[in-house]
């Protein structure tokens, strides 16, 4: 071997392990416990059309993968009305009608095509406007692998955009939350044909056909919460939240807006030719009412610029899409959640589009560790680089608006930073003995609510007596003053149940009954206690036993139970062999576990000790799990 490229290649494995080492070492900051925590990634939702919607129940185009207990999300995307005249009014909203109402609701049944929701719907939905039921990803914990996405919007189904998560317990982020440019689409890119002159000058309307080969065209307009017939579906008046697209001849799209204002697109400005010129640029999007925060939006598209001469991939950008968190603990590692709107496409000799706006995020959590950055930021508006063309000099793009963050309770500091910057506009690179700037403006920054509650209905609903005549109103555990685990529960209908049992997971992850409590005629409330929680996690469930001899379980419970002298692990990281110092007792069960859930290795202690050397079979690198009694501990194995 060549010594020159040994050494090259020693140090290009000295920067590798380092790199991977401080990956590493980062991970090491949490604690887990595996064998109640679910490795995610990717998309995690399911997406339903509602075809109708009852009291108590909806039909779907279709039921693949619905159960009982599932939490979902209802939602309608589409049907506000709006001003349709070739004015400056086009696009302002009359009435947002059903469009942007949600709740959550939990199916108790499925039948044929149709599921049926323990309480009542909240919220009056239009079907014959893109209402859709979006299935909660759920979990008692989760480990974020990879980055979890929400689906993209899609307008001819009427699904996608949403990012739903539900945790029992901890959310641990070691890959982001996205749902970047999920939402409402950009204006599409179009190549026009350039036609206009003195005889043939642009037209300064408001909406016209996108695809028009006459001069009086414009670029497609942003989407947004109302639909646009085709032949209006151009030219720079703003649909709604949609940005509106740059006129002939290449002026900038208008930015996407969510609640609050989109920028307007930059104008042309050039001094020729005649008839071709014109400041006639897309209107920034309108901002939407959340009607007391009880609506929500995807971020609007930013409209397009009008182009003759260059060919785009895209043109307006995609709006933010909506990410919805229900936690307990949000381990956040110094990773994202974010929902921002789309940059709008730069180009050269063209009218460059407008950045779509933040969406949406609702985040539902008790307690936050580690750094996290929450962004509903919006798209910038694109450059329009006019290359030095004397007397040439088009439209740039408008920013995208900000979207809205909402939080259960006060705004969370240390560690957790928000952002809802609306975006910057795009700039003319390069104009040349040109008329007065006529530039685009940015996107209104977006919004933080604390102290807000979402959509959800209380009333029992009576579709779900016959099909599931015991319903669980809550079940809790907690940690009581003097190291006891009290667990208590309230149920609707006690007298169809025929007896409550506690069952706590044991070392080998199986169930075992904790106790059994009988039925009493028209008690709702129950409690029991258990007198011996281990060190470190308790996990807990109810089970019910009907009348008609079904199981049904609740929801699981986590206690931990901390020790005021944990064990200590060195070295760490290792190599052959762990010494373990701490209090341990005799039968304290000792696991090695690889990360994927498989015993290693396991001992029990025969006597008390202090301390055990534990010598470690041949391992290849990477993160294991300790777990003493229930106490977790990661150990890291380099070589």
């Amino acid at each position: 071997m060549n010594t020159g490229h040994c050494h090259l290649w020693k140090l290009s494995f000295s920067i590798t392990f380092y790199r991977v080492w401080v990956s590493i070492i980062s991970l090491l900051i949490t604690s887990v416990s595996l064998s109640q925590t679910t490795n995610i990634s990717g998309i995690i939702n399911s997406y339903h059309s509602v075809i109708a919607i009852g009291t108590d129940a909806a039909k779907l185009d279709n039921v693949s993968g619905l159960s009982y207990g599932n939490t979902v999300l209802i939602i309608q995307m589409k049907g506000a009305t709006i001003n349709t005249t070739n004015t400056s009014s086009f696009g302002d909203i009359s009435s947002l009608n059903d469009v942007g109402n949600y709740e959550l609701a939990t199916i108790c049944s499925v039948s044929n095509d149709t599921v049926y929701f323990f309480n009542e719907v909240l919220n009056g939905y239009d079907v014959s406007n893109k209402v859709q039921l979006v299935k909660f990803g759920e979990y008692y914990s989760a480990n974020v692998i990879d980055t979890l996405k929400a689906q993209s919007w899609n307008s001819s189904t009427g699904k996608g955009g949403i990012l739903a998560i539900k945790v029992e317990q901890d959310l641990t982020l070691n890959a982001p939350l996205f749902a970047d440019s999920t939402g409402y689409k950009g204006g599409a890119f179009y190549l026009h044909s350039g036609t206009c002159g003195f005889f043939n000058p642009v037209g300064n309307g408001y909406a016209y056909d996108a695809t028009s080969g006459s001069a009086s065209n414009g670029a497609y307009k942003g989407e947004g919460v109302a639909d646009v017939p085709s032949n209006l579906d151009g030219a720079r008046g703003a649909p709604a939240n949609g940005g509106g697209g740059g006129n002939n001849h290449n002026n900038g799209g208008g930015g996407g807006a969510n609640l609050t204002a989109g920028g307007n697109g930059g104008g042309n400005f050039s001094t020729g030719p005649s008839g071709c010129t014109g400041n006639y640029q897309g209107r920034g999007g309108k901002a939407l009412n959340n009607t007391g925060d009880t609506k929500i939006f995807l971020g609007g598209g930013g409209g397009a610029g009008h182009a003759n001469s260059t060919v785009q991939s895209y043109a307006g950008g995609n709006g933010g899409g909506i990410i919805f968190v229900l936690a307990t603990t949000i381990i956040g590692n110094g990773y994202k959640i974010s929902a921002n709107g789309q940059n709008g496409r730069s180009t050269t000799y063209d009218g460059a589009s407008g950045g779509g706006a933040g969406g949406t995020i609702i985040i539902n959590a008790t307690t936050y560790t580690g750094s996290l950055a929450i962004h509903a930021n919006g798209g910038n508006g694109g450059n329009e680089d006019d290359d030095n063309s004397s007397g040439r000099c088009y439209g740039a793009g408008g920013g995208g608006s900000g979207g809205v963050i909402y939080f259960n309770g006060a705004i969370p500091g240390g560690g957790v930073s928000t952002s809802l910057s609306g975006g910057t506009a795009g700039i003319n690179i390069d104009p040349l003995s040109c008329g007065a700037p006529a530039p685009g403006s940015n996107g209104t920054n977006g919004s933080t609510v604390p102290n807000y509650s979402y959509q959800a209905s209380v009333t029992p609903s009576s579709g779900c007596t016959i099909a599931l005549p015991v319903r669980i109103i809550y079940f809790n555990a907690f940690l009581t003053p003097d190291h006891l685990v009290k667990l208590e529960w309230d149920v609707a209908d006690p007298d169809e149940a025929n007896s409550f049992t506690i069952e706590k997971l044991d070392r080998y992850n199986n169930w075992k009954e904790l106790s059994k409590i009988a039925v009493q005629p028209n008690l709702h409330h129950y409690e029991t206690f258990d007198n011996g929680p281990v060190i470190g996690e308790n996990i807990y469930r109810l089970r019910i036993k009907t009348r008609d001899n079904n199981t049904i379980y609740s929801l699981q419970k986590r206690v931990v139970l901390k020790t005021a002298t944990p064990f200590t692990v060195f070295p760490n990281p290792a190599k052959d062999k762990i010494t373990i110092n701490g209090k341990l007792n005799k039968g304290t069960s000792i696991r090695l576990i690889d990360i994927n859930g498989k015993t290693i290795k396991e001992i029990i202690t025969n006597t008390s000790l202090n301390f055990l050397e534990l010598q470690l079979p041949s391992l290849s690198p990477g993160i294991y799990i300790l777990n003493v009694d229930n106490y977790i501990e990661k150990i890291l194995i380099l070589y």
